[in-house]
């Protein structure tokens, strides 16, 4: 089932024809600010990249901030060059460019009442069931801790995929969806500061709902989308071809 949950959340997204092409476009535009690809192609590693100084810093809300310039005092130099997620976890550790101030009460790990799902929702809950309630851990994979792209690259695990560990990068893979197209299984990317591109990652559910991993929760849990900071906050979707086989493969059986 389709859903049209950000026709009216999603800034600057036209429910009109040319949403496809718009939210690709945004996409692109988000990384490309950060530095990390261009309008017309993804990222691929040159002479210049060698001496490329990245700042950062994650905020208390548990979204990464990359740039290539030092935008305010939050962000810190975290590395020359490229680096690959545990450098760049060990950086953000090193370099104090962790947080601000704790928010102030997490809610609770799951919903009350998280209401119908469809089959692929199902499949989606069940593979995520051992990370369910986990805390919130910068760069952690593991129920005692994980963060937001270490629990989209665990899930998609049992779809076959083998997704990058940064939310930035997973935002490459796969094929681009209109915020009213949206379908269980789609990854969701988000930038609460848009010059400096995409820190955040959930997984559709169907409904206007999210499963992910976020310090403002508590952890690892299901959030509604409409009228909520993610909804002002959501810079695109990809759907991953796999995911999409997977779905068709259960429902000829």
């Amino acid at each position: 089932m389709r859903s049209r949950a950000f026709e009216v959340y999603g800034q600057g997204i036209s429910p009109s024809g040319g949403r496809g092409r718009f939210v690709r476009g945004l996409l692109l535009c988000s990384l490309a600010l950060a530095g990390l690809t261009t309008a017309a192609s993804p990222a691929v590693a040159g002479p210049k990249d060698k001496g490329r100084a990245v700042y950062g810093y994650e905020d208390d809300c548990g979204m990464l901030h990359t740039s290539p310039v030092k935008r305010n005092a939050h962000y810190k130099l975290l590395y020359t060059g490229k680096a690959d997620h545990e450098t760049l976890m060990r950086a953000l550790k090193d370099k104090d460019a962790i947080g601000g101030p704790t928010p102030p009460r997490p809610v609770a790990a799951l919903p009350v009442d998280l209401g119908p799902l469809s089959e692929r929702g199902e499949r989606i809950m069940s593979l995520a069931k051992p990370y369910l309630g986990a805390p919130y851990r910068l760069g952690g994979d593991t129920p005692a801790g994980i963060d937001c792209s270490g629990l989209t690259k665990a899930v998609f695990a049992g779809f076959g995929c083998d997704l990058p560990r940064q939310s930035r990068l997973q935002a490459e893979r796969g094929k681009p969806v209109a915020p009213g197209e949206l379908e269980a299984g789609d990854l969701l990317f988000f930038a609460p500061d848009r010059s400096a591109g995409i820190s955040h990652v959930g997984i559709y559910l169907g409904g206007g709902r999210m499963l992910h991993s976020s310090p403002r929760r508590g952890g690892v849990g299901v959030d509604r989308l409409p009228g909520t900071d993610y909804a002002r906050w959501f810079v695109g979707a990809r759907r991953l071809a796999r995911v999409e086989t997977a779905a068709v493969t259960r429902a000829g059986r």
